[in-house]
């Protein structure tokens, strides 16, 4: 596959609009406004948008991305690593109006930076009646596969609904890059005394996980845009590359999100995204 090499730089200032202070940069040097971005992106199935999670800048960014897609598309879909399958009716209650934030973060198991980073996102698509997918596979399912390297329904009970068709395991570059940062942990934390391999099955499982809970969606003609870490979604591999493997053809845009002091080069980042957003 061909990656379009793109580097966006984004100015959030408060004293003038993004738009004005915004620079797109392509890796011909050749320059290209937030508008016409929005449109690129407008023309695909469904755009990943890799996070440091970290990062506030990044979070600003992509209530820009959702609110400029919403614009251009008002069936636009949003979908969440924040959340997990399970959790998806009380999602789903809370942005009917059903039941309060309250319940609704008692019944979620937000995470930690949810208030400061997720909550716009989801507060703008409950504004707008966006419909918002919890993707992630429940944890307790990953932590069972950490554990053992098994996937038998018998292993998850009731929670083998969630278990998408199928798990691709063969992306070699995906294993060695996941392997490379399993290294570079310290070998005293809780990560280090795992076994790499059944690590690696459980980041499978949540990719695929996450990429079949996309499919009701797709079938129905929506697009979506998805937020997750980047590493689920960097060089096309992770999510996407199980979405593709099990709906071809699909049309995916991989965006990378990175603060604004971030080296770039076109030689460097070339393949790692369609679109590279540097945020501050």
């Amino acid at each position: 596959m061909t990656y379009l090499f793109l580097a966006v730089v984004i100015a959030f200032l408060s004293s003038a609009s993004t738009e004005e202070k915004s620079t797109v940069l392509a890796s011909n040097s050749d320059t290209i406004s937030l508008a016409t971005l929005y449109e690129r992106l407008n023309d695909y199935d469904v755009a990943f948008v890799g996070e440091e999670h970290d990062s506030p800048e990044g979070h600003r960014a992509e209530l820009e991305l959702l609110s400029n897609l919403f614009d251009r598309d008002s069936t636009l879909v949003m979908g969440l690593e924040m959340f997990e399958r399970d959790v998806q009716h009380v999602l789903d209650s809370y942005l009917a109006g059903e039941i309060d934030e309250s319940a609704f973060l008692e019944g979620s198991r937000p995470w930690p930076n949810y208030e400061t980073d997720y909550r716009p996102l989801v507060e703008f698509a409950r504004s707008k009646g966006i419909p918002v997918v919890a993707a992630n596979v429940p944890r307790r399912m990953a932590s069972l596969v950490s554990r053992s390297g098994d996937f038998s329904p018998e292993l998850f009970g009731e929670d083998s609904v969630y278990l998408p068709a199928a798990i691709d395991f063969d992306s070699k570059e995906y294993r060695e890059r996941f392997m490379s940062t399993m290294e570079g942990m310290p070998h005293a934390g809780p990560m280090g005394a795992m076994n790499p391999e059944n690590l690696f099955k459980a980041q499978a499982l949540k990719d695929a996980v996450m990429a079949s809970s996309l499919s009701s969606w797709l079938e129905r003609g929506r697009k979506v845009l998805f937020f997750c870490g980047r590493f689920h979604s960097d060089y096309h591999l992770g999510i996407p590359y199980q979405l593709e493997k099990s709906r071809p053809g699909l049309n995916i845009a991989v965006v990378t999100l990175l603060p604004y002091d971030s080296n770039v080069s076109g030689e460097e980042f070339s393949g790692v995204a369609d679109f590279i957003m540097l945020c501050r």
